[in-house]
């Protein structure tokens, strides 16, 4: 039997699911990512992955020195690890759950956008698969993704390799400085949904209109 360790977790985040990841190796082998858990909530994917990173630690022997650990019962209650010895400075720093006006230093929000067209997805599927991804479910994948395409983009976004069978159409990211006075809040305390308005492109013609017949004028 061959033996197999887990050495790194991963999550995976797109629209619908998140997922934790597993990086196993085994001996005389490459290493694989294999798919763990599955759900809807991002933040839960981050805790879990960090909850098996931790165990894996304990299995391989490779804890670390206490001195490299400073995280208290009550950030553990709250559900944060303070992995750097920082506990009180961060939560000095950045107060956990705070509004927009309790921060100390000034708030920034990015967004991106970003457009792939697949122009093979049997390739990027298997290039996907190659490097240990796995679809999720058929009962977890959208009716018109029935391959989990979207999943497997997501594996490529930000690895070594971009994207095998799929060409970027736009890569854009905006940012801006959150102010008070203008009615800014931070998305965990916002009463609207997080939005963002890129420029209209750049090919559209005003002057062109289509009719209900689809001729254009």
């Amino acid at each position: 039997m061959t033996s197999a360790v887990p050495r790194a977790f991963h999550c995976e985040h797109t629209r619908a699911k998140s997922r934790v990841l597993a990086l196993v190796e085994r001996s005389r082998q490459p290493a694989t990512l294999h798919a763990v858990l599955a759900c809807t909530d991002p933040a839960l994917a981050q805790h879990a992955a960090s909850f098996r990173r931790t165990l894996a630690d304990v299995v391989n022997g490779t804890w670390a020195d206490a001195s490299e650990l400073a995280a208290t019962w009550e950030s553990l209650r709250r559900g944060r690890r303070d992995s750097a010895g920082l506990g009180g400075d961060l939560e000095s720093r950045t107060p956990h759950d705070a509004r927009l006006d309790a921060f100390p230093g000034p708030v920034v929000r990015t967004i991106s956008l970003l457009e792939v067209h697949v122009h093979d997805p049997a390739r990027l599927l298997a290039a996907a698969t190659a490097t240990g991804w796995r679809p999720f479910d058929a009962e977890d994948l959208d009716e018109d993704d029935r391959q989990d395409v979207v999943g497997a983009v997501m594996h490529f976004v930000n690895g070594p390799e971009f994207l095998p069978g799929a060409d970027q159409l736009l890569e854009a990211t905006q940012a801006q400085l959150l102010r008070v006075d203008r009615g800014d809040e931070v998305s965990d305390w916002s009463t609207a949904p997080v939005t963002a308005r890129f420029d209209t492109g750049t090919r559209f013609d005003t002057g062109t209109r289509s009719d209900p017949g689809g001729r254009a004028d």
